[in-house]
Order: C-alpha cells, then structure tokens, then sequence
C-alpha cells in the first residue's frame, strides 16, 4: 500500500469517526451543504486612457467560457518606452509574451514567460547618459 494510499485512508477513518465538522450557526445533525463550483461564463472588458502628458496605458481581457481566458495590458509613455504583455491563462497555467522596449531589457523566456525586446528610444538611451546630479551641502 503506497503511502499516498494510507493517508487517504486514515483522513477518511478520521472523518468518518469524528463526523462531519459543526460551522458556526449550526446545529448538531445539520449537515453542512457545500457551494457547487460556479461554472465559468463568458466576458469581454477592456480600457485604454491616457494621462493628458502622453503616457497612454491599455487593458484587454476576453474568456470564453470554457476557463480560458486571453488578454493584453501595457502602457507607452511619452518619450516612446512601451510594455504590452499578451497573456493566455487556462488548464495550462498562465502564459505569457512579453513586447517591450525598456532600457536594461533583453529578450529571453523565463518559465511560461517569453521577453521580445527591441532597442529603446533615443531619448530613453540619452537619458540613461546624462551624468548624475551631484548633490553640494552648504557650509
């Protein structure tokens, strides 16, 4: 007997013996009734708004009834950064792709995830140049 197998059988000895257990409002003999699994159903929503200064972010979300669910989600800023992840969550687990052009990036797959990464925008990389503001205490 394999000892999976025994500890299924000692978990249901002890249950049989000890009986079902008593939730709070309830009465002795009154057995407790267990919610049935909520079936998945269709939706669809999504979003995309912008802050008024150019940075733009977006959300996309699609499940099909079955348990599958697909999407997307991601932001542009406004000198050109950009991150937009397509994802796909289901018997499988979760899953994603990752597009991105942020500065210290580079593309590989790291578990379900997969990183395509393009060269940042100029003004990303100039920003990464810029030497750093020196910090003078006064006398």
């Amino acid at each position: 007997m394999s000892l999976l197998s025994v500890a299924l059988l000692l978990t249901f000895v002890c249950y049989a013996l000890a009986g079902p257990a008593i939730l709070p409002g309830m009465r002795p003999g009154q057995v407790p009734v267990l919610a049935a699994p909520e079936i998945p159903r269709p939706y669809e929503y999504g979003y995309e708004f912008g802050d008024g200064q150019g940075m733009t972010q977006h959300r996309r979300e699609v499940a099909d009834g079955t348990g599958v669910v697909k999407g997307n989600y991601g932001y542009l800023d406004p000198i050109g950064v950009y991150r937009r992840v397509e994802y796909t969550a289901g018997a499988d687990g979760y899953k994603a792709v990752i597009h991105s052009n942020e500065p210290g990036l580079s593309s590989h797959t790291v578990g379900d995830a997969v990183y395509i990464v393009e060269l940042p925008p100029p003004a990303a990389v100039a920003q990464g140049l810029r030497p750093a503001a020196v910090a003078v205490a006064s006398a």
